[in-house]
């Protein structure tokens, strides 16, 4: 029940004041707008799947340490042109 006095309470104080509530509203209206913005750029630009041509032929390489998981280990910029240098394509 308070809830509903508080919004009461609320929408009073602003129809007094109709520079604050233009303003209120305008701010909701505005950070509404920018997230939807934001997440349906996010949606068409991250969360889609990747589109590969030639699937099959995709490889996923992954190195190892002592101590360490597999995956946790980064390439180094050395160790990728090596393998770049020492992939042949058919």
């Amino acid at each position: 029940m308070t809830f509903l006095s508080d919004l009461k309470f609320a929408v009073r104080s602003l129809s007094r004041s109709k520079g604050v509530a233009i303003t209120v509203v305008l701010t909701l209206a505005l950070g509404i707008g920018a997230n939807a913005a934001i997440f349906s750029l996010v949606r068409g630009v991250l969360l889609r799947p990747l589109v590969n041509s030639d699937e099959e032929r995709l490889v996923y390489i992954q190195q190892s340490a002592p101590g360490m998981g597999p995956g946790e280990v980064p390439f180094s910029v050395p160790e990728i042109q090596d393998l770049q240098a020492g992939n042949q394509n058919p």
